[in-house]
């Protein structure tokens, strides 16, 4: 007669099973069971440390832009010849903010993706609309008027409407930007605020004068130093002053007198060196006050400037053989770094990531670091202006939308000092 074999019924219940295997006789069986109910609750402990440090993701906005990108990027119109079509039809001020593009009209500020994609939107009513951005965060304000705007490329972080009318504003490369308005009482007033601030009105720092005008107050790249672009009537002339500042005090660091030229713009190129634009020069000055170098030329011959890092060029107009432009690359301390004759007088110039982009009425023409020709793309034309962007690219404007294109772009060529340009 067969033996019987001794059979034990596994319980249905799941509590009793758990109960089972951890009285199991084998210990490796035990020790099993205790991991995989260690691993169950880490995991669980995992998913709620995710849904509390980024519990943004999970708003109704957020959701329905997740679903807004599969749709978009599944449908036929998905990233066709990288086109952004303005919301509006029209755009006040359009830049790119990292890989996203803000865009700013007369009644909306948009950021938007390529491939149909709204990441954020919000409605503006700016007489004036003004944009400025960085790689995170974007600053629209009214100029002129009264009300700011600070966003992520994802959400409204704070907006402010001012008792002063703004002036100029400018956006450091965190979460940190300056406003310069007319207060009453004083010639300028420069404010920084910052997204972090623990104020009520978000400010981290202010300096009034009642003794210059402040044409535009640049933050450095750390967000500790501020140089302010100033300027005062001396006798029948117009002497433009910069003024450094640390942000744990508020007074000046150091003041450099530039002479009786007209500043367009001041530019930092690491946390102690900065550039000046101005009609007749430009300049390198550190931040201990001293001018370390100056190329000049006539107020007339001036096309263009731009920065890249630590590196900036100056375009202006040259009749040497057949260059009707030249192009000379500086470093911080203001040496000649590298030099481009042009044929044709640029009509947008851009700086980024070792690429210089010039566009003329014949198309785009990128050169490297060393202002060696690069790639082309002879139907950007008709564009506006262009943008380059520290990945290689490029960002075309017209009138109604913008293109994204870089070198493998199927309207992109090789470019060679062969190549002609007009």
């Amino acid at each position: 007669m067969p033996e019987k074999k001794n059979l034990v019924p596994f319980p249905r219940s799941a509590k009793k099973r758990k109960q089972l295997l951890r009285q199991a006789e084998s210990l490796k069986l035990r020790r099993l069971t205790r991991l995989r109910s260690l691993v169950g609750w880490l995991l669980i402990l995992s998913i709620l440390l995710f849904a509390a440090a980024n519990f943004t993701l999970f708003s109704l906005s957020s959701l329905r832009q997740g679903f807004q990108i599969v749709t978009n990027a599944l449908g036929p119109e998905s990233g066709r010849d990288g086109v952004i079509n303005y919301p509006a039809g029209v755009a006040s001020a359009v830049k790119p903010a990292g890989s996203s593009l803000a865009v700013l009209d007369d009644e909306s500020l948009s950021i938007l993706q390529l491939g149909g994609v709204t990441q954020y939107e919000t409605a503006v009513s700016y007489a004036a609309p003004v944009l400025e951005t960085n790689d995170n965060y974007v600053l629209a304000y009214d100029r002129g008027a009264y009300q700011l705007s600070f966003s992520s490329v994802l959400t409204e972080l704070f907006s402010l409407k001012l008792t002063d009318p703004i002036r100029n504003a400018s956006i450091g490369s965190g979460d940190s930007f300056s406003i310069i308005t007319d207060e009453t009482g004083y010639k300028s007033t420069v404010t920084v605020y910052s997204a972090s601030s623990r104020e009520d009105d978000h400010h981290i720092w202010r300096w009034r004068t009642p003794d210059y005008y402040v044409q535009e107050a640049a933050l450095s790249p750390s967000g500790t130093h501020l140089c302010a672009l100033t300027y005062q009537q001396n006798g029948s002339q117009l002497e433009t002053i910069l003024q450094f500042f640390d942000l744990d005090a508020s007074e000046v660091r150091a003041s450099v007198n530039l002479g009786a030229v007209v500043g367009y713009t001041v530019h930092w190129l690491d946390d102690s060196n900065v550039a000046v634009i101005s009609d007749k020069s430009a300049f390198t000055v550190n931040r201990r006050g001293e001018t370390t170098s100056q190329a000049s030329y006539t107020a007339s011959d001036l096309l263009g400037f731009a920065f890249d890092g630590d590196n900036f060029v100056v375009a202006v107009r040259s009749w040497s053989g057949d260059a009707r432009a030249s192009v000379t690359r500086y470093d911080k301390s203001g040496d000649v770094r590298a030099s481009l004759n042009l044929p044709s007088a640029p009509e947008s110039l851009s700086y980024a990531g070792g690429q210089l982009g010039v566009l003329t009425s014949s198309g785009l023409y990128v050169y490297n670091n060393a202002l060696e020709p690069d790639w082309q793309c002879p139907s950007a034309g008709a564009a506006q202006r262009i943008i380059m962007t520290d990945d290689g690219g490029a960002w075309l404007f017209y009138s109604k939308y913008a293109q994204r294109i870089t070198q493998s772009s199927a309207i992109s060529e090789d470019f060679t000092d062969e190549s002609t340009i007009t």
